[in-house]
């Protein structure tokens, strides 16, 4: 299946899937980007959820053309654009209203929407719901513009209990643990049902197949189902009360994929590290250290701890970063995703890790 704007697709499918069977293809799988020689650098995603919320849809669509024709997609790079509507969309779905400040462009939230789960309950999607409407009509849209130059992205869902997060508030929800555990438990039960049929439905609607295979916002490919899955709320819990409503959400996710990596973010999840490596169907880790923390190549004990586990990792940063990390990784079981500035710069990198892996 050739892509215009990514001509050696059918080579790149090949290099993910020896990544998949922890198998090194010459070097380890690098994504990257740069602007066309003598083109401006145009951001497919710049106001993407303010758009997608008000239903700009065909201005997304336009601002998408401009990207595709300005951008090069290099080395294990593909050309993919995902229809979400935001980090919260998954609460959305479920009644919560995104909102957004102007200064604040490239994200929303959920203006709290329960004030007592007991009246909440059960948590499910309104057929009429506008944002799981408009998601499914940006994505049909999207279908007929993909068509043989690029890919639909699998959707940011933030679902399990950062669902139940955005609905409620960290303050209420760390407290509604104590007050009333039993409706948790229920909430969590609704939210964990919906993933497969949320997933399932978007996947559809996408014409997504084994010749599109599928990629999300960690830009890894696969054949099958792929997703990036995650807790960000699993950082404010001890391992005991993980244990017993996140880590069995999140195994559920990762056994229904085929494929998936688990965005593991920031210093206060890492008491948790053990638990979710222990989980088999997590197939790759992305480790973020968090805004004021040490840089993600020089968190070399927490790679290696994930690779010693038999998952892969994904690390970002620039050549000097990535040659600098690349000497304690397993070059098999590791992805790069490089700033790059110039196709040259890139070059010069896959060069380098075709001879030191």
């Amino acid at each position: 299946m050739p892509l215009k704007y990514k001509p050696d697709f059918e080579q790149v499918k090949d290099v993910w899937d020896h990544f998949w069977n922890h198998e090194l293809k010459g070097r380890p799988p690098v994504i990257a980007s740069v602007p066309r020689p003598g083109c401006k650098q145009i951001l497919a995603g710049e106001n993407k959820y303010k758009m997608s919320v008000a239903g700009e849809y065909q201005k997304q669509l336009e601002q998408i053309d401009a990207w595709l024709e300005s951008t090069l997609f290099l080395a294990e790079s593909i050309p993919h654009f995902g229809p979400d509507h935001g980090p919260d969309q998954f609460a959305a779905f479920l009644g919560g209203n995104l909102v957004s400040l102007p200064d604040s462009p490239d994200t929303n939230w959920i203006d709290l929407h329960v004030e007592d789960w007991s009246k909440a309950l059960p948590l499910k999607i309104d057929p009429k719901n506008r944002i799981w409407n408009g998601l499914q009509r940006f994505v049909g849209l999207l279908k007929e513009h993909a068509k043989d130059r690029y890919l639909i992205g699998v959707c940011d869902l933030h679902s399990n209990m950062d669902t139940l997060l955005a609905l409620r508030g960290a303050e209420n929800l760390s407290m509604d643990f104590y007050d009333c555990p039993e409706l948790i438990e229920r909430a969590m039960a609704d939210v964990r049902k919906l993933y497969v049929p949320v997933y399932e439905t978007l996947y559809k609607a996408a014409g997504m197949n084994s010749r599109t295979g599928t990629i999300g916002w960690i830009p890894f490919w696969c054949e099958g189902k792929f997703a990036t899955i995650q807790c960000d709320y699993i950082c404010m819990v001890s391992p005991e009360m993980s244990r017993k409503y996140i880590i069995p959400a999140l195994e559920e996710e990762a056994e229904y994929l085929d494929r998936c990596c688990l965005h593991f973010d920031g210093p206060g999840a890492l008491p948790h590290l053990n638990d979710v490596l222990s989980i088999k169907a997590i197939d790759s880790i992305q480790w973020v250290s968090g805004a004021g923390q040490k840089e993600m190549h020089l968190w070399t004990d927490v790679l290696t701890a994930c690779q010693k586990a038999g998952k892969s990792v994904i690390v970002d940063g620039n050549p000097e970063q990535i040659k600098s990390v690349h000497k304690s990784l397993k070059p098999e079981l590791t992805a790069y995703q490089v700033g790059v500035k110039t196709q040259q710069e890139l070059d010069d990198l896959l060069k380098w890790l075709e001879k030191n892996s």
